[in-house]
């Protein structure tokens, strides 16, 4: 790898927040783990089978919630990730609504859409959610990922996603490259983010995933300096704000 090439991996490992390899955004602010095998612990709720049936057998929770993506996802900058990013934030908004939720959250600061696709879609089959969220393509940007590379790769994940029956959701970027770290990630970031989104919605729209669309509300946080210490990532209040439109957008998804 050249000098220029050494120095993106870095910058882009700082990008959004690696530990490596986040709408993860979660959007305390974002909050999740290090890893896809950690997640966010399993806030499963059960209940008792009504009387009469054969048992007292329990139900699953009516939600099982799958949130894939980057350090926006995973929650980078949080006080507390496991509460904090926007997946949990959500959840919460949505037990509140009256729903059962049992949440994983496998996203990792750092990562690329192709490594969602090799690290967290197995996730899928273990899982077995019935709602899913995703978000990516900072990281791809700032690594210098190719468009038509990134678009395979999101097609890839919303195959899957859509293939498991589950509600599927997709989140367009933040505009982490106005953050004041953000802007040294290369020239024409704001074009190539809006590219990048483009294929994102023009995949989605193409198999009938929702996208909750929160770029208006990117741009007044970024006016608006809602950045974390580090320089990159969305404060608690972000994350907050992301996680009341998207609960307002997908209104108590168990009933």
């Amino acid at each position: 790898m050249s000098a220029l090439g050494g120095a993106r991996r870095v910058m882009a490992q700082r990008i959004l927040g690696v530990s490596v390899v986040a709408l993860v955004a979660a959007l305390s602010a974002c909050g999740g783990s290090d890893s896809p095998s950690s997640g966010q612990p399993q806030h499963k709720t059960t209940r008792s089978a009504p009387s009469g049936t054969a048992g007292a057998e329990t139900v699953a929770a009516a939600i099982r919630y799958l949130a894939l993506g980057d350090s926006l996802t995973q929650g980078v900058g949080a006080p507390d990730e496991q509460t904090g990013a926007f997946p949990a934030l959500l959840s919460e908004r949505w037990r509140a609504d009256g729903c059962d939720v049992e949440l994983r959250n496998v996203g990792v600061s750092g990562y690329t859409a192709g490594q969602v696709v090799t690290d967290q879609l197995p996730a899928i089959e273990t899982f077995k959610p019935t709602l899913i969220t995703f978000q990516a393509g900072g990281n791809d940007i700032a690594t210098g990922v190719p468009i038509n590379e990134y678009r395979e790769n999101i097609a890839t994940v919303l195959d899957s996603a859509t293939a498991s029956g589950a509600r599927v959701i997709v989140l367009a970027q933040n505009e982490w490259f106005r953050s004041p770290e953000g802007q040294n990630y290369g020239s024409d970031l704001a074009a190539q983010r809006t590219a990048f989104d483009a294929a994102l919605i023009e995949e989605a729209t193409a198999r009938g995933v929702e996208l909750v669309d929160l770029r208006q509300h990117y741009q007044e946080q970024a006016d608006a300096g809602l950045w974390v210490d580090d320089g990159i990532h969305p404060t608690p209040e972000a994350c907050d704000a992301w996680s009341a439109e998207i609960a307002d957008a997908v209104p108590a998804p168990c009933k």
